[in-house]
């Protein structure tokens, strides 16, 4: 007796289900992508990919690394848009990782800045762009260009990013920070939380440290200009 199976071809399933994640990332031709190679699309379109191959498992998490570098800003928002909406209806998390500001303020809820592999502030979004804490976070925004800034001087931090094997004892920000105080390379500071679920991992909110003597940066002009 022949016995014909009407189950499914498995390669069809996984085809098919690829087919419907490319639609709902806003690719239209989703049957012609699927043919194409990685060097037939342009940038925008090699990010919706990545992005759906990502959701093909439903992920609880999904962690974007850097998601809109190397394109325009026209592109670049509309990834943006698509990730807000991929949130909602895959009702999944997003972990951005990226050095883009504006991107942070659009997208995230809670930030976290990292400097030299360290978590130095972590709060919402809101709370740490309307009053950032730590000396690195007060940087990085002090050094964001506007138009209200146009007449002004760039701020920069001073100094350079340290050597992540040979890193900087205690706070690894200390040879670049403006309030450094004498205790700042001799401890690390811990990540306190010093406002509803605001962190800062710096001595100048730390009770023990607060009140150590400020470094004087004149010494160190003098070392370096008796070196020279």
């Amino acid at each position: 007796k022949k016995i014909t199976s009407k189950e499914p071809n498995v390669k069809d399933v996984a085809y098919d289900w690829s087919e419907r994640i490319l639609v709902n990332v806003g690719i239209a031709d989703a049957k012609g992508i699927l043919d194409r190679y990685p060097h037939e699309l342009s940038g925008g379109m090699r990010q919706r990919v990545m992005i759906a191959m990502a959701l093909s498992c439903n992920p609880a998490l999904l962690i974007a690394d850097e998601p809109t570098t190397a394109l325009d800003v026209t592109i670049q928002a509309q990834i943006l848009d698509l990730m807000k909406d991929l949130k909602i209806d895959y009702n999944t998390s997003i972990l951005m990782i990226t050095h883009d500001l504006g991107i942070i303020a659009d997208i995230c809820d809670r930030v976290a800045v990292m400097y030299s592999g360290n978590i130095v502030e972590y709060a919402t979004a809101a709370d740490l762009f309307k009053n950032p804490r730590h000396p690195y976070t007060k940087g990085l925004i002090g050094a964001i260009p506007s138009i209200e800034k146009k007449d002004k001087k760039l701020k920069t931090i001073r100094g350079m990013v340290p050597n992540l094997i040979y890193p900087p004892s205690g706070c690894r920000f200390h040879p670049r920070c403006d309030q450094r105080m004498e205790i700042c390379d001799k401890v690390r500071p811990r990540l306190l939380e010093i406002g509803d679920r605001y962190y800062v991992a710096c001595h100048l909110y730390d009770p023990e440290y607060k009140d150590s003597p400020k470094y004087d940066w004149s010494k160190k002009e003098i070392k370096k200009a008796s070196r020279i």
